[in-house]
């Protein structure tokens, strides 16, 4: 009799830990997840639709078209791996006038705020084509710059100049500056971006409360047909 209640609070303890188990580990939402919601759904949720990866609009997009060619992806997104294999076929070569915009943002700009005698930005950009404007954010209503203003990155002690120019000019609280300099070099993602204003002085740079510049798209909507958009995920050719 002893032995047969020592084997039944051996099952009980047992059944109460599988118990304990499955509710710990949402066995049961899991099991529902893999049996009732698709793949496609699952790399959705995991990887983002429209956001982040945007593995779920790359799907839809392979599944509605049938693609039988590799277009180009570029994920405006920081810091994200390439999500390219989630649709990459490697029988298929890559066709460079079908392109996946992802994350596309309406503007493309850097924000600068002063540290010490320089500006400094926080921020990084990729896919741009060019610095269109400058626009000071002051503290009054307007500052004159007879300086040389140099953007630029630092490699461990060098500048690597992006941008330099002289600037004899009057400037107004935030006015639209246009600059229009080509270039590719503003682009990355690893490092940060200063802009240094010389021969300012410690009072003249307490006057400035920002710096932005905005860029120019590398792939602008507009030379593009759109053949598909969910809010700001594009496919174009």
């Amino acid at each position: 009799m002893a032995k047969k209640n020592k084997k039944n609070i051996s099952i009980l303890i047992i059944g109460f830990l599988i118990l304990s188990f499955i509710y710990n580990h949402n066995f049961f939402r899991k099991l529902y997840n893999i049996y009732v919601i698709n793949h496609e759904s699952r790399l959705a949720k995991k990887y983002g639709y429209c956001f982040r990866e945007s593995v779920g609009f790359l799907k839809m997009l392979k599944k509605k078209y049938k693609f039988n060619f590799n277009p180009l992806i570029m994920n405006y997104e920081d810091a994200v791996p390439n999500s390219g294999w989630s649709i990459y076929d490697n029988n298929y070569k890559t066709d460079n006038k079908h392109k996946i915009l992802l994350n596309y943002p309406k503007n493309l700009s850097l924000y600068f705020k002063p540290l010490n005698k320089i500006f400094y930005s926080e921020g990084t950009v990729k896919h741009s084509n060019g610095i269109s404007n400058i626009i000071f954010k002051l503290k009054n209503k307007h500052i004159r710059i007879n300086s040389k203003i140099k953007i630029y990155r630092k490699t461990l002690n060098k500048k690597d100049i992006i941008y330099e120019e002289n600037f004899h000019k009057l400037i107004k609280n935030n006015q639209i500056i246009p600059i229009e300099f080509k270039t590719k070099e503003i682009n990355s993602i690893y490092k940060p971006t200063y802009i240094e204003i010389s021969n300012l002085s410690g009072d003249q740079i307490k006057k400035i409360n920002s710096i932005t510049l905005n860029l120019d798209h590398e792939f602008n909507l507009m030379n593009f047909t759109i053949i598909e958009k969910f809010n700001n995920c594009y496919y174009v050719k």
